[in-house]
């Protein structure tokens, strides 16, 4: 199966807060997208990898996805390696996407910055015919970033305000990580419930940039290429004061 989009996060939650909702547009438009978790979340201080597997399967599920695959790389010990990059390498080559995503390359969260690095190089390396890894030789047209803990100038801006309600159900999917039992879990900066407000209050700040309700900002290291300028869409005052006075309605 040849994807249109394949997005990798370090963590099972990682690419539904940085990018699920550009997932899920492109998802209903009719594109092969897919998510790739490169470990299984297991040092997470509550759930367990088969428990954070569920949640992941039913959030992209949810989203619309053509597959979520785990490479079991080591959590909290994520390196820059031969085995980790030939294990990436052979998923892009697998798929042959059109787009690869990964997590932005400056981050407060070790794991973050290394899977970043990760990506970076692998879907470079994937292009070289002889290197050694499992696969024909493939290099991806565009390799993205999305932003998670750290949020720096965006390339542009994917207005999400049509699927912003599945993207919080894919985030409420993994409730071992943005639950809380009291009686059982560990509290952490995730669980609490202002972690999700402030997530929301992310987008809608990222969204309000281009004058739409919600927006997710994706960062590109090289230059696009554009050969026609009539493809580009400027804002749209009216329409987004008309999604407004329609949620105010409501």
């Amino acid at each position: 199966m040849k994807l249109d989009i394949l997005a990798f996060g370090a963590h099972p939650d990682d690419v539904e807060i940085g990018f699920g909702g550009t997932l899920i547009k492109h998802a209903a438009k009719g594109y092969k997208c897919g998510i790739v978790d490169l470990t299984a979340g297991e040092m997470g201080s509550n759930g367990t990898p088969e428990i954070r597997r569920q949640e992941a399967l039913r959030a992209a599920e949810i989203m619309g996805m053509q597959l979520r695959d785990c490479l079991g790389l080591p959590d909290a010990r994520l390196e820059i390696n031969e085995e980790s990059k030939r294990a990436v390498i052979e998923v892009i080559r697998k798929y042959r996407p059109h787009v690869v995503v990964g997590p932005f390359h400056a981050d407060r969260h070790p794991d973050h910055l290394r899977a970043s690095q990760l990506v970076r190089e692998a879907a470079h390396l994937s292009g070289l015919r002889k290197y050694p890894a499992e696969g024909e030789a493939y290099r991806p047209a565009v390799v993205a970033q999305y932003f998670l803990a750290v949020h720096g100038e965006p390339s542009f801006i994917v207005d999400i305000s049509e699927d912003y309600e599945k993207k919080i159900d894919a985030l409420c999917a993994h409730e071992s990580q943005f639950g809380l039992r009291k009686e059982a879990d560990w509290q952490t900066l995730v669980n609490d419930p202002a972690f999700i407000r402030m997530i929301i209050s992310r987008d809608q700040f990222v969204g309000s940039l281009i004058q739409v309700l919600y927006g997710e900002g994706i960062y590109l290291e090289d230059k696009m290429i554009l050969n026609d300028l009539m493809s580009l869409r400027g804002r749209m005052p009216n329409l987004v004061m008309e999604r407004i006075k329609g949620v105010v309605r409501q």
